[in-house]
């Protein structure tokens, strides 16, 4: 197994800003798309824009680690913003966990690395799901950071097959086409201009 070096955490933080905009500019993109606050709509639209700084930070670099310290910065972030301390763990999780799928192909199988695509762009997920799984505990940390009953009730989203159902599908959605739209990129202009060799 290759092992990481001083470069290629330097590149994958580089990705990670490229990453961390895409998160930034999906999670506006969300709260057009939905007035309500409860964010649930960020993990599909970060997942639609930031499939290319996924598959092109795989294919630069191809060897385990990268992927995983993405998770790892995104769930950081989480802690650091405020959110309740546990939403960084499912950016740490789904983030070993794509890692691992890519790397049975050998980051090179399109289809390996679309569905470790697809387990990755649940990273955005802890907020999301710690209100559903420690409700009590996320409501709480809400009124730790000032919110108000009134900001919660409206940002609280309930745990219903239904909600938990779509919820999942906008993500796989929006990963599926991130990842094809990001493929696409690959093969019509970075492999072409040599940025991956």
């Amino acid at each position: 197994m290759k092992h990481l070096k001083m470069k290629d955490i330097m590149t994958t933080g580089a990705f990670a800003a490229l990453y961390f905009i895409c998160v930034g500019l999906g999670t506006i993109v969300s709260i057009f798309f939905d007035h309500s606050g409860n964010m649930l709509y960020a993990p599909a639209f970060a997942a639609l824009l930031g499939g290319t700084v996924y598959f092109l930070l795989i294919a630069k670099l191809q060897k385990f680690g990268p992927v995983t310290l993405l998770g790892l910065i995104m769930g950081g972030f989480f802690f650091l913003s405020g959110h309740f301390f546990a939403a960084m763990f499912p950016s740490l999780i789904f983030g070993f966990l794509a890692d691992i799928i890519a790397s049975l192909g050998n980051y090179k199988s399109k289809w390996l690395n679309q569905v470790s695509y697809l387990v990755f762009a649940f990273v955005n997920s802890g907020p999301i799901l710690l209100m559903w799984l420690l409700k009590d505990a996320y409501i709480d940390s809400l009124l730790a950071r000032g919110k108000d009953m009134a900001y919660i009730n409206r940002v609280m989203y309930e745990l219903t097959f239904a909600h938990v159902s779509w919820f999942v599908g906008t993500v796989l959605v929006g990963a599926l086409l991130g990842g094809f739209f990001a493929r696409y990129l690959l093969r019509k202009h970075f492999i072409k201009s040599g940025f991956l060799s």
